[in-house]
């Protein structure tokens, strides 16, 4: 079974503002994700946000969700170039579910096989 653990990371937007003080760009975004940085999101209520694999909210009774959080905080995470970016997990369940095994069988049944005798030849 899986659960998402909802922490909180602090982003900070470096803008550089024009002269009139009202046009603008943004030149730097910066993730804060050093061990420090990152916080379980709790509700207004205190409890940690865990939620199944469809995003539905879990009990924070539930044993599993407890578990979750306790392996979340031990942070024997993947590599930062393993972690994925983009949308709020949220917003879009399924958009980061681990690649489903290949199970239709070797990889290379689905490649055509080389004729070297069929090739043009140049001479």
């Amino acid at each position: 079974m899986r659960r998402w653990v909802r922490y909180e990371a602090p982003i900070m937007v470096c803008v550089e503002l024009g002269e009139d003080g009202y046009t603008g760009t943004v030149v730097n975004v910066v993730l804060g994700d050093e061990h420090d940085d990152l916080h379980l999101a709790r509700d207004y209520r205190g409890h940690f946000l865990i939620y199944h694999e469809t995003m539905e909210r879990v009990s924070v009774d539930e044993h599993a969700a407890t578990r979750a959080v306790t392996i979340a905080e031990h942070r024997e995470w993947p590599d930062r170039l393993d972690w994925d970016e983009g949308p709020d997990a949220l917003r879009y369940p399924d958009l980061y579910d681990p690649a489903a095994p290949d199970t239709d069988g070797d990889e290379d049944d689905d490649l055509e096989p080389l004729d070297l005798h069929d090739r043009d030849t140049v001479g």
